[in-house]
């Protein structure tokens, strides 16, 4: 057998547990920031700051997200992760939790971002805060998630990489795409009450383009609305005096349930993307014209 590399090593070597210590330490660590005062354009004060106080000083309490928490140590018992981070590395963590961290730790950096500072100061990020950005992406990369940020800057979640949802927020309204990427949030696996009224959030942007679908489309169109009106979204399709009951509907178990939540949900995005490209279609074929048109 091959003997690897170190950077195989480490590669191959990844310990979530070890993981959130390293972010942790890194957020923690006293030179994370530098903050320059400047007089005259001379350089008379340089202050070093961790990342954490960085950010409970000059951004945490004004973070609408906050809910009541005051600082970033109060936001780290609340969330329960002192225990996590006090783990040994063979103990075993939810996966819940070890997301949850990270979604923390984006939240913190990104709150870092939006400081802005008196006039004759500035900040620089340190080798210590560029390398705790690269170790939370790097996480996320190994796990197949991603970093969405909404609210103008103010918020960061963490989803499963999906580029067809990525594709649709890309399109939609701010509302829309908030609700299209959280489906994807780790948070919400099991949750279909939430799916539910995401789904019904699509479906309402789609209902208006259904005719325009159906010649794209028929099958999908088709298997869209007859999902909403038949799995328990737009109609109590599970009560036996609902003239909407569907006995194979009301016999379904929640996970059996979510499946199909989850099936409707990556084709409304198709449906959103072939809607998308109809109009593309379109452009195309004027672009054509109008070339075609000064050739002759």
């Amino acid at each position: 057998m091959a003997r690897k590399n170190i950077f195989q090593q480490l590669s191959s070597n990844r310990n979530f547990v070890s993981e959130i210590q390293r972010i942790d330490k890194l957020l923690e660590d006293k030179g994370g920031i530098r903050i320059e005062i400047m007089r005259k354009y001379i350089d008379i004060d340089t202050k070093y700051e961790s990342i954490v106080t960085f950010v409970d000083d000059l951004a945490f309490k004004g973070w609408k997200y906050r809910q009541n928490c005051i600082d970033c140590q109060d936001m780290r018992e609340t969330l329960g992760f002192d225990k996590l981070l006090e783990c040994d590395e063979d103990d075993e963590i939810e996966e819940e939790d070890f997301l949850s961290y990270l979604e923390y730790a984006a939240n913190i950096l990104n709150l870092a971002e939006t400081v802005k500072l008196k006039q004759g100061c500035y900040y620089k990020g340190t080798d210590i805060y560029h390398a705790a950005k690269m170790n939370v992406r790097n996480v996320l990369e190994w796990l197949n998630y991603e970093e969405k940020v909404f609210e103008n800057g103010k918020k960061v979640i963490i989803t499963e990489k999906n580029p067809a949802a990525t594709a649709v927020a890309e399109v939609v309204d701010e509302e829309l795409a908030y609700k299209v990427i959280q489906y994807n949030h780790y948070i919400l696996k099991g949750d279909t009450e939430t799916k539910k009224s995401i789904l019904l959030a699509l479906g309402q942007e789609l209902e208006p383009r259904r005719k325009e679908l159906l010649q794209i489309d028929k099958d999908l169109e088709d298997g869209i609305f007859f999902m909403l009106n038949n799995l328990n979204l737009r109609h109590n399709n599970k009560s036996r005096n609902d003239k909407n009951y569907k006995a194979a509907v009301a016999k379904m178990d929640k996970k059996n349930l979510e499946e199909w939540y989850d099936e409707l949900y990556q084709m409304m995005l198709l449906a959103q993307l072939e809607l998308e490209q109809a109009k593309r279609k379109e452009k195309v074929k004027e672009l054509k014209e109008i070339i075609t048109e000064k050739e002759s």
